[in-house]
C-alpha cells in the first residue's frame, strides 16, 4: 500500500543456528510472495545489538545466495561495516557488487556522518568510480537538534 521501494527483512535476536534455518525459510517466502518487491539483508554489530543473528557481510551473502532470489539485496550500513570489519572501504569493496541500500553515520557515536573514523570523502568516491547509483540515506542520533545537525549535508554535496 505505501509503495515502498525497499523492505529490510531482519533476522532479530536469537540462537544463530535457529535463527539462520528460519531466516532463509522465511526469505524464500517472501521473495515468492512479492517478486517484484526488492527486499534488503543488513548485517548488524552485535557490540550495539548483542545476540543479533545476521552478524557478518559474509553470512548475508550466504543466506541470499541459498535462497538465490533475485529480489534480495545487501543493505550496507557502512557504521555496522566500520563496526563489523573494521574497513569500510574494503567492505564495500568485496560486497558493494551486491549491495541496494546504503546508510551512513558517524563512528563512534551513531551521530551525523562527519567527524569520527569514517573517511566518507573516500567511501563517496569509491562507491561513484564503482558505478553505485542507488540510494544512500543517513541513520542517525542527532548530536545536538535535528536541524543544526542537518549542516552535514554540506560537507559531502
Amino acid at each position: 500500500a505505501l509503495e515502498v521501494k525497499f523492505i529490510h527483512l531482519m533476522s532479530g535476536v536469537a540462537p544463530k543456528d535457529r535463527a539462520e534455518k528460519m531466516l532463509i525459510r522465511n526469505l524464500a517466502w517472501a521473495a515468492y510472495q512479492a517478486p517484484n518487491q526488492a527486499l534488503t539483508l543488513e548485517p548488524i554489530n552485535t557490540f550495539d545489538v548483542p545476540g543479533y543473528a545476521l552478524d557478518s557481510f559474509e553470512q548475508a551473502v550466504y543466506l541470499m545466495d541459498w535462497v538465490g532470489a533475485p529480489n534480495i539485496h545487501l543493505q550496507f550500513d557502512a557504521y555496522h561495516a566500520h563496526r563489523i570489519t573494521g574497513d569500510v572501504l574494503s567492505a564495500w569493496q568485496k560486497f558493494g557488487p551486491r549491495t541496494k541500500h546504503i546508510q551512513i553515520s558517524r563512528y563512534p557515536g551513531r551521530h551525523e556522518p562527519v567527524g569520527g573514523d569514517i573517511d566518507y570523502h573516500a567511501f563517496f568516491d569509491g562507491i561513484t568510480k564503482d558505478g553505485y547509483d542507488g540510494v544512500v540515506s543517513a541513520e542517525y542520533n542527532p548530536e545536538n537538534s535535528t536541524l543544526d545537525g542537518l549542516g552535514w549535508l554540506h560537507t559531502y554535496a
